[in-house]
């Protein structure tokens, strides 16, 4: 898997990457200064695993010029708050984990990333929903919710509080990747929101599911 790191801490930097090379895995670049990786020259990586820093104004940006390098983006963060970690999310990431994680639980989520699935950290899930209300224009009673709601999707809707990716959530239910994308689109329509991380800040903030346990 050939992989490009963007961190401003050479330290860490530099003994990921080592980390990386020493389980096969080919490091194609390695960015200190996140704010100038629009300005790099274009790298063909299978993953770019990023910490962008606190989220600003020109986060979109970052993240745009990161799919430009990549294929998925991994976002590494320190922030626990839920603005800082809405704002990741709703920047078009394909997965994010904390940087309080060991180097094999992140290199495990490279590999979920590169292997097609999105990996978003529990943890830090937890901490998005039940600190900030979900973004939605009305506020609907649970029963509302529940009513319009499939047992199916209420299942679906539970996996994406516990942060479980696409694939895990298929293989946990015993159906497949593709009717798992069906049921996910159907619960975001149904609820108004538009990410996996909205879902699961309505699912908490509504009661309609029980936060995952630090």
């Amino acid at each position: 898997m050939r992989v490009l790191l963007c961190d401003a801490y050479r330290l860490f930097a530099e003994a990921f990457a080592a980390v990386l090379a020493q389980r096969g895995h080919h490091v194609v670049g390695v960015c200190l200064d996140p704010r100038r990786l629009p300005d790099s020259p274009p790298a063909e990586a299978d993953v770019c695993v990023a910490d962008f820093g606190r989220p600003t104004d020109d986060l979109g940006a970052l993240t745009d010029a990161a799919t430009l390098h990549s294929a998925k983006t991994l976002a590494l963060t320190s922030e626990e708050s839920a603005g800082p970690l809405h704002a990741l999310i709703t920047a078009g990431v394909d997965g994010l984990i904390s940087k309080r994680r060991s180097l094999d639980e992140i290199v495990a989520a490279i590999d979920r990333l590169h292997t097609g699935a999105g990996y978003y950290d529990p943890v830090l899930v937890r901490h998005a929903v039940t600190t900030k209300p979900p973004p939605l224009g009305r506020e609907p009673g649970t029963s509302s919710l529940t009513g319009t709601l499939t047992p199916r999707e209420l299942e679906v809707l539970t996996q994406l509080v516990r942060g479980m990716s696409t694939g895990g959530m298929a293989a946990a239910m015993g159906i497949s990747i593709t009717t798992v994308r069906t049921h996910t689109q159907s619960v975001l329509t149904k609820l108004g929101v538009n990410s996996r991380l909205q879902a699961a800040a309505c699912a908490v903030s509504y009661g309609l599911v029980e936060p995952p346990m630090v």
